[in-house]
C-alpha cells in the first residue's frame, strides 16, 4: 500500500506533466499563429549565441552538441537536451518546419522563486495576462482580464512561465517572437 506522501507526490508529477504538455501546446499555437502578428517591442532571445529566429539545426548542434533524443512536434521537430539548461533544467529546442530555431525551453527540475529569477534577469519585466481561446485550438491570446499571467522581457525575448500555483516559475522560455495571437474572433469579448 501506498503512503499518502508517495500519492501527494505521484500526483504532482502527473499534473506537471500535464501543466507541460499544456504549456507547450500553447505556445506552439502561438508562434504558430503569431506569424501575421509581429509585436513591435519584442528583440528575439539569444541563448549561448544561438539567435533565435535565424539559428538553424546544425548551429544548435556546435553551440550544445548532439541532442539527448529528438521527436516531431506540431510545427517542426523538437530537440531535447537532458540536465542541460542554465538552470540545471531539461531544454527543449523546437525548430520550425524551415529548420529555424523559434523556441528554446528551460523546465526548471524544481520550481524557481520570483525573487531569484527577478536577481538573475533583472527587475525590468513586464507582467502580462493571456487566456486561450477554446474556438481556435485553444490559441493562447492577450486578455487583461486573462487567467494565465506570464512574466516578460521583451527586450531579451525572455518569457517566465508560472508554475500551478502561479508563484514561482517552472519554466523559462527564450523566444523569437513574443508569446500569443490577435484575440481570434470567437473569443469572447
Amino acid at each position: 500500500m501506498e503512503s499518502r506522501a508517495e500519492i501527494r507526490s505521484a500526483g504532482k508529477r502527473s499534473s506537471r506533466k500535464r501543466l507541460a504538455a499544456a504549456r507547450r501546446a500553447l505556445l506552439c499555437v502561438g508562434v504558430l499563429l503569431s506569424c501575421a502578428h509581429a509585436a513591435t517591442s519584442w528583440t528575439p532571445a539569444i541563448y549561448h549565441g544561438l539567435a533565435l529566429g535565424r539559428a538553424h539545426r546544425a548551429e544548435v548542434v556546435r553551440a550544445l552538441g548532439e541532442p539527448s533524443s529528438t521527436s516531431r512536434g506540431p510545427l517542426g521537430e523538437e530537440l531535447h537536451y537532458t540536465a542541460r539548461g542554465e538552470h540545471k533544467g531539461d531544454l527543449t529546442l523546437r525548430l520550425d518546419r524551415s529548420g529555424t530555431v523559434y523556441d528554446i525551453e528551460e523546465e526548471f527540475p524544481r520550481n524557481i522563486p520570483r525573487t531569484i529569477l527577478y536577481r538573475e534577469f533583472g527587475k525590468n519585466a513586464v507582467t502580462a495576462h493571456f487566456s486561450q481561446a477554446a474556438c481556435a485550438s485553444n490559441a493562447l491570446y492577450r486578455d487583461p482580464r486573462g487567467q494565465i499571467e506570464l512574466t516578460m522581457y521583451p527586450e531579451r525575448g525572455i518569457v517566465l512561465w508560472p508554475n500551478q500555483e502561479g508563484y514561482d516559475f517552472a519554466t523559462v522560455h527564450y523566444m523569437a517572437r513574443e508569446p500569443g495571437v490577435p484575440r481570434p474572433a470567437c473569443a469572447p469579448r
